[in-house]
């Protein structure tokens, strides 16, 4: 068994739930225990574009409280990963960033050394775990199914260590279970997702380009990063991408780790799957034992 302090993030339990359900099983499958932060707090997104100073004390209090577990901290989401990891770089590479910020803690009688190493959750099944390993989970293996990675754009970027233009960790995970993935070459394109309440015109434009370009290139189904927020953004708006582009698109939008689930042999609902909003039991039947 392997074991990590995990940080959720504000949306895993709304709108993220699928995402988070399939990473809580996907994670017992592998002999990972995600431990969650006690007393955690919200990252501080995007709060970087308006107070620098209070977006990283807000995520360095959750760093200074991962610091006294000794563990390894890991995000699912993908702008929990970037936010939390440029707090740790702010405060471990600027002197007078990280006086300022410890002088906030003190407030709440905490402060971060920098001892903290942040992981994205894909990172650690790559490098913690193994593709060998993942591939010998396998029981139902994903021959013929065609499917695009998309990764967003905080998996990679700025901090990787995946390829940040030309990432194929997610790939190398699909075809472990026996996928295929296709071309797919908008596969760290952001979706938008930040902009659909402020810019719907631009987010939605954004979101049919990545829909245009998968099915394009034969993709069946998407696999996305676990970024609750990238995951729901393409999973919730086909209708009103079709609404608006006068388009038919209905791909199954599915979050990496629900794919790992149902190769492993689990079940929909422990997967989350049927809280998903685009249909995906067409693609997966064929491979799913209990539709339930």
């Amino acid at each position: 068994m392997r074991y990590y302090t995990y940080f959720p993030g504000c949306s895993m339990e709304s709108t993220g739930l699928p995402v988070q359900l399939s990473v809580n099983e996907v994670c017992k499958s592998l002999g990972i225990e995600l431990k969650e932060l006690e007393d955690w707090t919200c990252c501080g997104c995007p709060g970087a574009a308006i107070d620098e100073l209070g977006a990283v004390s807000i995520a360095a209090r959750n760093l200074a409280l991962a610091e006294k577990t000794g563990l390894d901290l890991v995000a699912a989401c993908s702008c929990c990963y970037r936010n939390l990891l440029n707090a740790h770089l702010a405060v471990v590479e600027d002197p007078r960033m990280r006086v300022k910020v410890n002088e906030a803690l003190a407030s709440a009688n905490l402060e971060y050394k920098g001892g903290v190493r942040v992981r994205n959750i894909i990172d650690v099944f790559i490098n913690d775990i193994g593709l060998e390993t993942i591939a010998s989970k396998v029981q139902n293996k994903l021959n013929g199914l065609k499917i695009a990675c998309w990764y967003g754009c905080h998996q990679t970027r700025p901090y990787g260590p995946d390829h940040f233009e030309l990432p194929r960790w997610q790939d190398s995970i699909v075809e472990s279970l026996g996928a295929e993935t296709v071309y797919f070459p908008l596969k760290a394109q952001c979706c938008g997702g930040m902009q659909l309440v402020s810019e719907e015109r631009v987010a939605l434009k954004l979101v049919y380009k990545l829909l245009d370009n998968a099915t394009n290139n034969g993709a069946q189904c998407i696999a996305t990063t676990a970024c609750p927020l990238c995951f729901t953004n393409l999973d919730a708006n086909q209708g009103r991408v079709n609404n608006r582009f006068k388009t038919k698109f209905n791909v199954p939008i599915l979050a990496i780790t629900q794919i790992m689930g149902v190769a492993f042999g689990l079940k929909p609902k422990a997967l989350g799957l049927d809280k998903n909003i685009s249909s995906w039991t067409r693609v997966l039947a064929p491979y799913l034992q209990v539709l339930v």
